[in-house]
């Protein structure tokens, strides 16, 4: 994932500095919108690439996240807080990209368009929510470890 958003920034840093006019002939003819213009071409491209980024921290959180559930105790407030924070931006950055898609179709096909697939959205926004009741599950049983700890 690192090495496509490499590329992509590559691609988007060639459009900026070099040609654009390589980058749209190659995008020009896309299946989801038609690039047509510099512009068109300089905000899909950062688009992708800040969503790309996003995605990329959500897996560095993730990694970070099950290094320490292997080595270190468990019912933190940092495994607690992991999985809510990557819980939270998974829900986020889904939203974000099908309303992103829907306002590019509509900006450069100049037509309405709902053509997502819903159970890929739906089933992404499903394990951002069971990543934040984990959460919730991990709290109460870090409360439940502590009044336990208390009482012995």
């Amino acid at each position: 994932m690192i090495i496509g958003w490499i590329l992509l920034f590559g691609f988007l840093l060639y459009a900026i500095f070099i040609s654009p006019g390589d980058i749209l002939e190659i995008l020009h003819d896309a299946e989801e919108f038609k690039i047509k213009s510099k512009n068109a071409l300089y905000s899909s491209l950062t688009y992708e690439l800040l969503s790309s980024a996003v995605w990329i921290y959500i897996l560095y959180l993730f990694k970070n996240l099950m290094k320490d559930l292997i080595s270190g105790p468990l019912f933190t407030k940092l495994q607690i807080a992991s999985f809510k924070l990557i819980g939270q931006l998974i829900i986020l950055i889904t939203i974000v990209d099908a309303i992103s898609i829907f306002v590019f179709k509509v900006i450069f096909n100049g037509r309405l368009e709902l053509n997502f697939d819903l159970f890929d959205f739906w089933f992404v926004i499903g394990i951002g929510l069971f990543l934040i009741f984990l959460s919730q599950i991990f709290n109460q049983a870090r409360v439940m470890k502590e009044e336990n700890e208390l009482t012995v």
